[in-house]
């Protein structure tokens, strides 16, 4: 493969509206981890207060609940997400620099094939990205709901039953 103009000026055009849509979800995750560290930040703040008011007996019984245990890991889950994205729109500003920088100088001698196929799995891999994410997330959150939906089932059929055996004594 070699550079064309038609390629490096494609590149030039589409990379940035790739880029900024990569942006604007690295911001999004990076806000995402920010708001789950800050709310473990916040849980472990208020159990040191309430601790600080408790008896011996209520400090040494104390355990933190599966929920708790969640929020004070905060989000590290997104902290792939976070790592390729940066990845994504590295790659994405040093193909538009190679795009922008062969227009600019235009030399047909000097039309490397690695920087035509680095620009090529930029925008191939940025394209990817850009079209899984919003899937994958969307499948996370309907896991997590259905799982929830699961226990508040499960849990109902444990209050009915309860109930059943009450009203039956």
């Amino acid at each position: 493969m070699r550079m064309t103009e038609s390629f490096a000026t494609t590149v030039a055009a589409v990379a940035p509206v790739v880029w900024l849509v990569g942006a604007v979800e690295y911001h999004q995750v990076a806000k995402r981890m920010k708001d789950g560290f800050e709310e473990g930040e916040r849980l472990l703040a208020e159990t040191k207060a309430e601790l600080e008011r408790a008896s011996d007996a209520e400090v040494l019984a104390f355990e933190w609940t599966e929920q708790q245990r969640r929020t004070l890991r905060g989000r590290r889950e997104l902290v792939p997400v976070f790592m390729v994205w940066s990845v994504i729109t590295g790659s994405l500003l040093i193909a538009m620099i190679f795009a922008l920088h062969w227009l600019a100088v235009g030399d047909e001698k000097n039309a490397a094939s690695a920087e035509v196929t680095f620009c090529l799995a930029s925008l191939v891999g940025s394209f990817a990205l850009v079209s899984v994410m919003p899937v994958a997330a969307a499948q996370r959150q309907t896991d997590r709901v259905n799982k929830r939906r699961a226990v508040l089932r499960k849990e109902i059929g444990q209050l009915k039953k309860a109930a059943r055996e009450r009203s039956s004594s």
